[in-house]
């Protein structure tokens, strides 16, 4: 599994047995198991392997004269899902990337496909490798916000709304929690390696992860307001839930304030005391019902002139 690259403005694969210069760039890709066969004398080997095996997040650690460090990628398709985990080492003249998922050679293909400037130190590539993390998201976070945005339209327009809106709502915010978490760890890995206290990275180098830090800070901003945007919708819905509510007791109420007299008249003639005249009137079934109908309309007539059917 083991694959070696030089760099060389651009990556050259090494042939198995093909001799590297001292000095010389060089990019490899180990499993963990084989970085771990040619690598583990150090403090530092032993310190990024148990980074691995309890990669939570994204990181970098800056020693005496290397840097490592862990990438916890989210899948985009799954963003609540299993990530993508690979650690790295970098050095001046060396970049070796740990990953038993394969996704690094995928990654470092694509990079060189898409080659954005002559590579000429492994610093370089790594803040390419940072760069190919976040190349899409600008357009990822637009349909985010597209989908958000058409479930507010439906919310809003009132068409028929889906039962599982909570649980939607709730995923999203869940996820972007989670994007947000992940740029925000980008970020930290940009300032840290800006910083550069061991010396081991040039000036150029500093100066371009500041200009990634920047890029991650607005990334961070965009994930959050995205997560706020998606609290108000279901605020929203709530609201028009409790709306529809409203309506319901309302309309419930007017119903039995409709029918409250004929409950009255109903009770009082339901006691068939036997001195009560209306009993024994020819008419008295007719006058009643025509009273009761009366009653209705008039109530009716009255709570919609006073707008009570259209609350």
């Amino acid at each position: 599994m083991k694959v070696r690259y030089k760099l060389k403005k651009k990556l050259i694969p090494i042939e198995k047995d093909e001799a590297v210069a001292e000095g010389e760039a060089l990019v490899e890709i180990m499993s963990k198991e084989e970085y771990w066969k040619a690598h583990h004398t150090r403090y530092q080997d032993h310190l990024l392997i148990k980074n691995l095996e309890r990669a939570r997040y994204c990181r970098a650690d800056l020693l005496k004269d290397c840097i490592i460090g862990t990438f916890v990628i989210p899948d985009e398709k799954d963003l609540l899902g299993k990530p993508v985990v690979f650690g790295y080492y970098m050095d001046r003249d060396r970049l070796i990337f740990v990953d038993d998922t394969g996704e690094v050679k995928k990654m470092l293909h694509e990079i060189e496909r898409e080659q954005i400037f002559e590579k000429t130190y492994v610093s370089h590539l790594f803040f390419e490798f940072l760069d190919f993390q976040v190349r899409d998201e600008i357009g990822f976070l637009q349909k985010y916000e597209e989908r958000l945005t058409e479930m507010e339209d439906r919310i809003m327009s009132g068409r028929r709304e889906r039962a599982d809106v909570p649980a939607i709502i709730l995923r999203a915010r869940k996820e972007m929690a989670k994007v947000s978490s992940y740029y925000g760890q980008l970020l930290n890995i940009s300032q840290t390696l800006t910083e550069n206290y061991n010396g081991l990275l040039r000036e150029e180098d500093c100066a371009l992860f500041h200009l990634f830090s920047g890029r991650m800070a607005r990334l961070v901003e965009h994930g959050k307001e995205l997560r706020e945007y998606a609290l108000q919708i279901r605020e929203m819905y709530q609201v028009r839930i409790d709306m529809k509510q409203n309506r319901a007791l309302s309309f419930l109420t007017m119903m039995t304030a409709i029918f409250a007299p004929l409950t009255l008249i109903a009770g009082w003639y339901g006691m068939n005391f036997k001195n009560m005249p209306e009993l024994n009137w020819d008419y008295g079934y007719l006058v009643c019902a025509l009273v009761s109908v009366l009653l209705i309309v008039a109530e009716i007539w009255y709570f919609n002139r006073n707008g009570w059917f259209k609350k």
